[in-house]
This record gives structure tokens, C-alpha cells and sequence, in this order.
């Protein structure tokens, strides 16, 4: 959103990818002007957002440029994220995993297998920036890959052969992002499946600035000075009590929402080194922090996590950041839900998958976008929405949904990010809580129109021959 240039580009995208440098200037516009037409329609098919066959061509041509790669592509908008990181003070790197499907597509070239055999498409492991407090930054990091078969059981020697380096990776793109950004703290986020120890490891080495916080999979062996052997889950209900955390479990297809009450302990411990062909480790020091629900309903899995760490835990106030930010990780399944509901990546047109990387670059700066005008309208919710929105924006939601003038002076952003996702169906009842990233990406979609309509009647109402 914001102001637009003379060409009818909005001021944020010239901001957000004025770095963008893909070896030839024509590329570099074509790129800001896809940027543009995709991030005002995200539902719409390439050809429905370009609005004419010539401008479809042309994003057809970009897109299969043998100079544009996904990585040139979000370098500039890497750059800006790393600006918006040097202003906070924590910043949380969460990584994970989301497939890319496009089975019955047997015309795109490239695709790999998913989870079964008939799926066919690709895995984007991305790496997000967030705020304790919910806000996405940016995009710092991007993994694609895909395989060439299902279930493949060789014996691999070095983590880098294997599908589970994205996550150790993940962790050396945050320190490289610790040793740019000095004076804000790093933590890298993850789901079970990062619990690897090759991320302990990195952690403990000289040059490493960046921490990690990552919920436990695997019952690991403690290394006890007694010589006992000893595994994680034995000690975990022996560990000290700190105090206990409240809050509500959304309900799910097979699962009741409910409030969840669970007790939180924590220690510290040694993991056992493991044996791996071709790599020698260390024993491994880890703060655990370990939340189990008390009372769980008849019937119901008691919730339940084992968060590992090495960010020092001093006191019941740290203790409770780390469980803040692990519940940040969630973000990330809004991120994916955005580019494949909002931007409808899993239904793009392209013929090989090399071009449909491309694309998806520019759909995960616009799912960002989005992200953040909702977040921001949470965080900050009565900083004036000018910051994000034009005049003719604001005073074209503010006119539509409250059936009356708009003010002189912008309202708080909350306000009118509710009236914006209003055009995306929010009803706005006293009951209702904020709205979702789904209704403000609609809502985006309609008030791009609305606020042409707007700015075309003001121009008329100051011309004297149309009054």
C-alpha cells in the first residue's frame, strides 16, 4: 500500500526491492511492475492480474529469463528486512516446512514427489523474521528442493547429503544475519523436526552469535557424571516447578478448542554426543524448558512440549519469553496458509518449475506484505494509517463500510485495517476478535478498485467543467 509514483507504483514496493539488480534494467522494472499487478490482485491467475495479453506475455518472458532466479529476486527485500532486524532487540528466525503441490499437473517439468508417490511438486523451507510480539519483518532465507523418489532409506555420511540440512542451514543464515545485526539478539525457531544435533553443536562453536530454540523429538541419552544412563523424559517430571501458563487451544477437525493450563519446569542438561559415520561431536549442554498440561479433559492427549535451548535461563521471566517465543512459531503456518490461499501459489499456470520458483519469489514478498498489515494493525494499533495506506485508501474503506464522509485526519490504523477486511467479509461485531491475515488479503484485493473509483471522482469533483 502506501503512495504511488507517477507510474502507478505503490511507495513500499519501490522501498522494499530498490536494490533489486537482475543484470539488466528492463528486467529490474518488469520485476517491480509484477511486483505490483500480483500484490494488488494475489487471488487473480497471472493473466487476470496483468489485465492485457501483452502484459502476460511479458511476465510469461520474465519468468522464464535465464538471468532471474528466485534468489535475485528476494535479495533486495532481504536487504530491507535485515534495516527492520537492527531495530529490534529480539528477533525470532522461525524456519519450517510447507509442500508445494501440483499433482495431475504432468505438463509442468521438474517436479518431484511429495509425500506419496502419486503427489507430485516441490518443499519451500523459508526463513521468517518475527517480533516477540507477532510482527513479521521479512524473509531472510529461502530453501527449494524436491525429490526424486519416495521413501529413499540409503545411508547417508554427511548432514549436508541429507533432506534435514535445511534446518542447519536455517541456523548459519542466522548467524550470518547475528553478525550483521550486532546489537539485537538472534533465535533461530523450529518444530520438531529440527531437533538435530548438528544444531547443538554449531551452537557451541567460537564464531556463533545466534541462539536456538527448538521443541524436542527425540528421547536423547544424557551424559551423567555417574555413568548412569540416563534419557530426557525420565528427568523431565523431576525438574524444578516455576510456575504454571494459561491458554486457549484452537479447535481443530478431530480436536475440541479448550483452555489449557499447564505447569512449567525447568533444568538443565548434557546430551550424550551420538555416533555418526564420518562426524565426531561433544557432549552437549541444554537449557529444557518443559510444559505439561495438568488437568487435560477424559479422553484428550494431554498438551504437552519439551523446548530445548541455549539461550541462558536466569530467572521465571526469561523462562516465559522462550515459551512466548516458540508460541511465535505459529506465524509461519499463517505465512504458508497466505501463499496458498491468498496468492493461490498451488494453481499457477507455468510450464516447468524453475519459473514457477520465480513467481512464487515475488508471491512471498506480497504473503509478507500481508502478514505484517495485519500484524502491525495488532501491535501498533493506534499509529496513524497513513503509514500503510494512501489517502484515496483510507478514505475510500472509511467511506464504503461507514456509509459516511471520511475525516480530515487518518484514524488510528486498527480502525481502518477493520474496515478494509470488512471488504473481505469481516463482520466487525463487538465479539468478534481481530481480523485474520484471509479477510484483509480479500479486502486488499477490492480496495485497490474502490480506491481508484475514489480518487477518479475526487479528480473529477475539482474539475469545474464536470461539476
Amino acid at each position: 500500500m502506501s503512495q504511488a509514483n507517477a507510474n502507478g507504483i505503490s511507495k513500499w514496493i519501490i522501498e522494499e526491492i530498490s536494490t533489486i539488480n537482475l543484470g539488466d534494467e528492463r528486467l529490474n522494472k518488469r520485476c517491480v511492475k509484477l511486483l505490483e499487478k500480483l500484490g494488488n490482485q494475489p487471488s487473480n491467475s497471472i493473466p487476470s492480474a496483468c489485465e492485457s495479453w501483452s502484459e502476460t506475455i511479458a511476465a510469461y518472458r520474465f519468468f522464464a529469463n535465464e538471468q532471474v532466479t528466485p534468489a535475485k529476486i528476494l535479495a533486495p527485500h532481504k536487504d530491507s528486512t535485515l534495516k527492520r532486524i537492527r531495530k529490534e532487540k529480539v528477533v525470532l528466525l522461525v524456519q519450517d516446512t510447507t509442500g508445494i503441490d501440483y499433482s495431475g499437473r504432468e505438463n509442468i517439468a521438474g517436479l518431484g514427489v511429495l509425500a506419496a508417490e502419486y503427489q507430485q511438486g516441490f518443499y519451500l523451507h523459508p526463513l521468517l523474521a518475527i517480533t516477540p510480539q507477532k510482527m513479521c519483518l521479512g524473509v531472510v532465507n529461502s530453501h527449494i528442493w524436491s525429490r526424486s523418489e519416495l521413501g529413499n532409506k540409503r545411508r547417508w555420511k554427511k548432514i549436508q547429503d541429507k533432506e534435514s540440512y535445511r534446518w542447519l542451514k536455517g541456523y548459519e543464515v542466522a548467524n550470518e544475519i547475528a553478525q550483521a545485526a550486532t546489537d539485537t539478539m538472534i533465535v533461530t525457531v523450529g518444530d520438531r523436526e529440527s531437533d538435530i544435533y548438528e544444531i547443538f553443536a554449531a551452537g557451541v562453536e567460537k564464531e556463533s552469535k545466534a541462539y536456538w530454540l527448538v521443541r524436542s523429538q527425540h528421547n536423547r541419552i544424557l551424559a551423567n557424571d555417574c555413568g548412569e544412563s540416563q534419557r530426557l523424559k525420565e528427568i523431565l517430571p523431576n525438574l524444578p516447578r516455576v510456575g504454571c501458563i494459561e491458554f486457549t487451544l484452537e479447535g481443530q477437525k478431530n480436536r475440541k478448542g479448550r483452555l489449557v493450563k499447564q505447569e512449567i519446569r525447568v533444568g538443565k542438561v548434557k546430551f550424550k554426543a551420538p555416533r555418526k559415520q564420518g562426524t565426531t561431536f561433544a557432549n552437549i549442554e541444554a537449557n529444557v524448558v518443559f510444559c505439561r498440561e495438568t488437568h487435560a479433559p477424559k479422553g484428550e492427549k494431554p498438551i504437552e512440549w519439551i523446548l530445548l535451548t541455549n539461550v541462558p535461563i536466569t530467572d521465571k521471566e526469561r523462562t516465559l519469553e522462550i515459551i512466548q517465543w516458540y508460541l511465535c512459531r505459529w506465524q509461519i503456518e499463517i505465512y504458508f496458509r497466505i501463499l496458498k490461499s491468498g496468492c493461490l501459489v498451488e494453481e499457477l499456470q507455468l510450464e516447468a518449475e524453475d519459473r514457477i520458483e520465480n513467481c512464487l519469489a515475488l508471491y512471498m514478498i506480497i504473503a509478507w506484505r500481508v502478514l505484517f498489515i495485519t500484524m502491525m494493525g495488532r501491535s501498533h494499533p493506534n499509529v496513524s494509517s497513513n503509514i500503510i495506506f494512501t489517502n484515496a485508501e483510507w478514505c475510500a474503506a472509511y467511506a464504503v463500510t461507514q456509509k459516511k464522509a471520511p475525516p480530515k485526519e487518518a484514524p488510528p490504523l486498527k480502525e481502518i485495517i477493520k474496515m478494509v477486511a470488512q471488504l473481505g467479509g469481516y463482520l466487525n461485531r463487538k465479539s468478534d476478535g481481530d481480523p485474520g491475515a484471509q479477510t484483509i488479503w480479500i479486502g486488499i484485493q477490492r480496495l485497490r478498485d474502490i480506491a481508484l473509483g475514489w480518487s477518479a471522482f475526487q479528480t473529477i469533483g475539482k474539475n469545474k467543467r464536470c461539476v
